[in-house]
């Protein structure tokens, strides 16, 4: 009798968590640097917080993807650059909407040539992620000499600084790819596939699922999205630098993914939480670099996030009796 009452407690704590854990988590922050800071409890701040957020939001879309079916890609920050200075560069010959749009079409296709490499090449992802790093950055700073990219197109810069009945246009943009990817991950096949990728490839593939389709569309979708956090980053920067776009970029998403709650061994997510730990990820850093902490002591935090997040989902598994 005492071993149900305390295996109903841990599953209660643990649902419990799952539900509002990271929102306890983001108030606890706010609250810290609140009482640190006056700065930090600005109206004007908190709203920063929350646009800044998004692009981190965004790709982390796909990545929740990519995870939930047990790859990942580490490519993405090298990518967010090379597309952000590939496709800034043709506004003048293409106009805003053009170079927007084409930012997002070769970003997914860089996404489709991951996909490839590892599922046609049998390349593990890893490997192919860590090569694509160097490349995709490297290709970056050769399409520029490193010389950053302005960018003065009005169509491109109010997709990271519009509003839209004083709501900032990124925020909007955001819940429109959330809404989208909880429509294909909750109610489509494909969503099941994903998830069913992730927790088994061989049942999967047995079960008539093409799981080589599968991860390349993934990938794809990786490219798709962080194409468009590419554009709401170098808009709100105003300039798309070839050295500092998308730097330390790949560790924020999978950190905001895994403290969203979604395992790295895949098979299992939620786009639910991923929004809320970017907002602690955003909120993190803002208040640590308004107190003037040192921005490597500001990775460390983030990689300490990042343990912190793989730490709690296994607490939380441990807890319901699940393997991860």
């Amino acid at each position: 009798m005492v071993d149900i009452r305390s295996r109903n407690l841990k599953v209660k704590v643990a649902q419990q968590w799952e539900n509002f854990g990271m929102l306890f988590i983001l108030v606890l922050i706010l609250a810290i640097f609140s009482s640190l800071d006056p700065n930090f409890r600005t109206v004007y701040n908190f709203i920063s917080i929350f646009k800044y957020s998004t692009f981190i939001a965004i790709g982390g879309i796909g990545m929740a993807f990519c995870i939930m079916s047990g790859d990942f890609d580490i490519s993405v920050g090298s990518m967010l650059a090379f597309v952000g200075v590939l496709g800034s560069s043709f506004i003048p010959f293409i106009g805003g909407v053009g170079a927007v749009l084409s930012t997002i079409v070769i970003a997914s296709i860089l996404g489709f040539i991951n996909g490839i490499f590892i599922t046609k090449l049998r390349i593990p992802a890893f490997i192919t992620t860590l090569g694509m790093l160097y490349i995709f950055r490297a290709l970056a700073y050769l399409y520029t000499s490193n010389v950053p990219v302005y960018i003065e197109n009005k169509f491109w810069l109010y997709i990271g600084n519009g509003k839209i009945f004083n709501i900032n246009f990124p925020i909007i943009l955001m819940l429109i790819c959330y809404l989208g990817g909880y429509l294909l991950l909750r109610k489509s096949p494909f969503g099941r596939y994903i998830v069913a990728v992730g927790t088994n490839p061989d049942a999967s593939r047995l079960s008539g699922i093409n799981v080589d389709k599968v991860r390349i569309i993934v990938f794809t979708l990786v490219g798709f999205f962080v194409g468009i956090s590419s554009v709401v980053v170098s808009a709100n920067l105003g300039s798309a630098n070839p050295g500092q776009l998308g730097q330390g970029y790949e560790f924020q998403v999978i950190t905001a993914v895994v403290l969203g709650g979604t395992i790295l061994g895949g098979g299992n997510g939620s786009l639910g939480g991923l929004f809320v730990a970017a907002l602690i990820i955003t909120a993190l850093k803002n208040g640590l670099s308004l107190m003037q902490v040192d921005s490597y002591w500001q990775d460390v935090a983030t990689g300490l996030v990042l343990i912190f997040a793989v730490a709690l989902n296994r607490i939380r598994y441990t807890l319901l009796g699940q393997r991860e």
